[in-house]
């Protein structure tokens, strides 16, 4: 990284322990994202104006629906600043998770089972 830019980085704060230490204050969902995060791209400076802009959506939500919001997003597979900002902003941290019910067919005498199948 050229001079200039170490040095707006650190007038900055921008390092990985500052973020993680602000994100623990959250919660753990939030501190798992974040971690994420910075391990989903190539250099971790490139996560920096992300973690920024969560610690700017935790100052205006609050940390309990930082929470539910990241609880979310680490269901899926994209750990982005905008993947949280589309979550709170349309209040789907809010939104009860409904438990998935798993449906089976029941047993009875007209579905055949592997024997069946079975060639002599």
């Amino acid at each position: 990284m050229p001079e200039a830019h170490q040095s707006f980085s650190d007038e900055k704060g921008w390092d990985p322990e500052y973020y993680l230490k602000q994100a623990e204050k959250a919660g753990q969902n939030t501190y798992d994202f974040i971690q994420k995060l910075m391990h989903s791209n190539p250099v971790i400076h490139q996560s920096y104006a992300g973690c920024a802009g969560l610690m700017r959506l935790l100052k205006a939500y609050g940390a309990a629906r930082m929470e539910a919001a990241c609880k979310r997003a680490l269901t899926g597979h994209r750990f982005k600043y905008t993947v949280i900002k589309n979550i709170l902003d349309n209040n789907m941290d809010m939104v009860e998770e409904t438990e998935q019910k798993e449906y089976r067919t029941p047993l009875h005498q007209n579905v055949r089972g592997a024997e069946a199948y079975k060639t002599n």
